[in-house]
């Protein structure tokens, strides 16, 4: 379109051949940019891929060299225990203690320990212990599974890496037949050092922060050329094992325990269970190695890029005359409202189009502009409102990836806002419901999309939380697609729930429980003497009061001192008078389990009734000691011993003739619900009782957890 005149006398324009603004821009960028991103990319990329390799190489063959060592650090023991194999002295009538000097002059030689083991696996010799000397008589499990190989195969064999059963320091063993007349007679074994192989791979020098590493064929760490006292013994990540059985050789690459990016050779031992060598460096190290080259490709770059820069001014001329010529007239008709003139130089352009350009930005920008200030304002107010919610809001696109995190979900998964950005929304959810929010919003129904889900969450820490969870989908004015994803925390709902459920399911087994105990107690009762349910009505009363302290505490169970309190609140010494009988308490706080608790409060009871009636609490002065102690130290038996001492009753002369019927629920209860032993003598001055019982039955949470929670045989001295 040529612009409108009414100036008929205007000089006619002279045909020039223009070309586009486009194609001068293409034409800079081409001429600067692309010979030096063709001789840089081919440059970088034959030095990267030449140096990388060589790296390889490197690694490789260190990794072949430590591997060949260590298979002559196995051959020479085999071949040192083939020898001793020979001795005479391992004759039918040979002499061990004569084999046994030569055994340790081999193992001095060797700096190793040399043992001799029969066909049941058992240690017959160790070079660690003199002739004669005691040693266990039982190889350890994993050595044993090795010699007993070598006795069914009649050939050697190499264990995995184990704690030395002598020493106590991580070895492997190596074993030999000793053969006579066709026959496995022995076995001899030696043991392989994990710290004279960390010693032998730290011989070799690595660059940087590189390490060697010996791993057995259960992935364990058998040896390490740098810090093997942190590493020996632990399993090597799962990237490196499932490598390795890939083949016999080969490169690796993934992050070590430490979180660095590491390059790894591999390389398997032959002669052992699937042992194998690895050599690593961090990948920083081959980072640092490609220094010097791409120096010199940067300056190298640099040249090429001048010519580039020179090329491109000399073009940008031509391009930005007629640009500033256009921008001046742009400038000129803003000033003057439109009524610019033609400028006298330059070359002619379409000054309508640019009028109408310029107008058009202008427009836009004030348009733009008022919108963007009620977007913010908007956004300010959604944010506000978003921000102050109690439930996590998070907007994802289609593909579940978040754009938009409130604090109410950094409170809730641990993750800052610009951390949860840009990650997946599957990374927050559980292993279980780790699924894609867009593929979930497209095929399910809607009355299910729109419903409240309970889920579970992935904090940072790894730890998980129940949420109920709905999603949104929504489109903007585009037609994009994106997901609101709203989240409550329902832990303490969850605790409450559980709590509750258990409190129900604790009450309606102890209810259960008590129950048995009373009918249990009124069937034992005779029913031929006058005085038995009065009797039993005072077990029940006990039981009732034992139901009390479990329940004020929860049904967690009860510290013993507040049964035996419960139990002998009637005669205890606190605010005794002179003449009274008294009963006396003296242990440490022992908190027993809730189903310990009935047991010894039926034990306490039948004791007291008893010498209410019969012993030192029948007459005014009379005094009960009743002491316990629990031996869970260290050293300990793991036993808890309770004793009743009677002082100052009526005389007696021994044991009674007959025995009574709490005789016989404080034997059944000791022995049958607590799992314990009861002692029971009769001094002049009165009765004296104990119970010894074996803590793991008996006490309540951790503690019990702590000695094992199994059986314990209970062995008694008299008391």
């Amino acid at each position: 379109m040529q612009p409108h005149s009414t100036d008929a006398e205007a000089p006619a324009a002279p045909t020039v051949k223009l070309h586009g603004l486009r194609a001068h821009i293409v034409a800079l960028v081409v001429a600067a940019l692309l010979p030096a991103f063709a001789v840089g990319a081919i440059a970088v990329w034959a030095g990267a891929s030449s140096n990388r390799q060589a790296f390889n190489d490197r690694l490789e063959s260190t990794a072949r060299a430590l591997a060949s060592a260590v298979e002559a650090e196995v051959a020479s023991q085999t071949l040192a225990l083939a020898t001793l194999a020979t001795a005479r002295s391992l004759d039918g009538d040979g002499d061990l203690i004569s084999f046994h000097e030569r055994a340790r002059h081999v193992a001095t030689m060797l700096n190793t320990r040399i043992f001799l083991v029969a066909p049941d696996t058992s240690l017959l010799l160790h070079t660690h212990f003199a002739p004669g000397e005691k040693y266990p008589g039982q190889s350890p499990r994993e050595s044993a599974d090795v010699a007993r190989r070598v006795f069914e195969t009649g050939r050697p064999a190499v264990g995995s890496l184990v704690k030395g059963q002598v020493t106590g320091r991580w070895v492997a063993p190596v074993y030999v037949p000793v053969s006579r007349k066709g026959r496995i007679v022995f076995a001899i074994g030696a043991a392989l050092e994990a710290d004279r192989v960390s010693r032998m791979l730290s011989e070799q020098t690595f660059r940087g922060e590189g390490y060697a590493s010996l791993v057995d064929g259960g992935g364990r760490i058998m040896a390490r050329s740098a810090e093997p006292e942190g590493f020996v013994g632990q399993t090597v990540r799962g990237w490196v094992t499932d490598g390795v059985s890939r083949g016999e050789s080969g490169i690796l690459q993934d992050p070590n325990r430490s979180g660095v990016e590491v390059v790894t050779a591999f390389r398997r031992v032959s002669g052992t269970p699937g042992w194998f060598v690895t050599v690593a460096e961090p990948l920083s190290t081959y980072h640092a190695s490609l220094l010097r080259p791409l120096s010199t490709l940067a300056f190298g770059a640099l040249g090429a890029l001048g010519i580039a820069l020179a090329v491109a001014v000399w073009i940008g001329r031509r391009v930005l005359r007629p640009v500033d010529w256009l921008t001046r007239k742009a400038e000129r008709v803003a000033a003057t409202g439109g009524a610019a003139e033609i400028l006298p130089q330059g070359p002619r352009v379409r000054v309508l189009e640019f009028e109408r350009l310029r107008a058009a930005v202008l427009h836009a920008h004030v348009a733009l502009r008022e919108r963007a200030q009620a977007v913010a304002a908007g956004e300010a107010r959604l944010r506000a409102v978003v921000d102050t919610a109690a439930d996590a809001i998070v907007v994802t696109d289609e593909g579940g990836k978040i754009l938009s995190f409130n604090r109410a979900a950094e409170g809730i998964f641990g993750y800052a806002a610009p951390e949860a950005k840009g990650q997946s929304m599957a990374t927050f959810m559980g292993a279980n419901h780790g699924i894609c929010l867009a593929t979930h919003v497209r095929t399910a129904e809607q009355d299910i999309r729109d419903a409240v889900r309970e889920v579970e969450g992935k904090r940072k820490d790894g730890s998980t939380v129940p949420l109920d969870l709905s999603v949104a989908e929504w489109r903007d004015a585009e037609g994009r697609s994106f997901l609101t994803v709203i989240m409550r925390d329902v832990s303490a709902r969850k605790a409450a729930e559980a709590r509750q459920h258990l409190l129900m399911r604790e009450v309606d087994h102890r209810s259960k429980n008590v129950l048995a105990v009373v009918q249990s107690v009124l069937r034992l009762t005779p029913q031929d003497r006058p005085g038995a349910f009065a009797a039993a009505e005072a077990r029940v009363a006990g039981l009732a009061r034992v139901h009390s302290l479990l329940a004020e505490g929860g049904w967690s169970g009860a510290d013993l001192r507040a049964v035996a309190e419960r139990e002998l609140a009637a005669y205890s010494s606190l605010g005794a008078g002179e003449g009274r009988s008294t009963v006396e308490l003296d242990g440490p706080s022992v908190t027993l389990a809730a189903s310990a608790v009935q047991p010894f409060a039926m034990v306490l009871h039948e004791l007291v009734t008893n010498a209410s009636k019969y012993g030192a609490l029948s007459v005014p002065g009379g005094r009960v000691e009743v002491g316990w102690h629990a031996g869970h130290g260290v050293g300990e038996d793991g036993l808890l011993r309770l004793r009743w001492v009677e002082l100052g009753g009526p005389a007696i002369a021994g044991a009674p003739k007959h025995r009574g019927f709490g005789t016989r629920v404080v034997e059944t209860t000791a022995r049958g619900q607590l799992g314990g032993s009861v002692l029971r003598h009769w001094e002049p001055g009165g009765l004296v009782f104990g119970i010894v019982v074996p803590l793991a039955r008996v006490l309540a949470g951790e503690e019990a957890a702590a000695l094992g929670g199994g059986d314990t045989t209970v062995r008694t001295k008299a008391a």
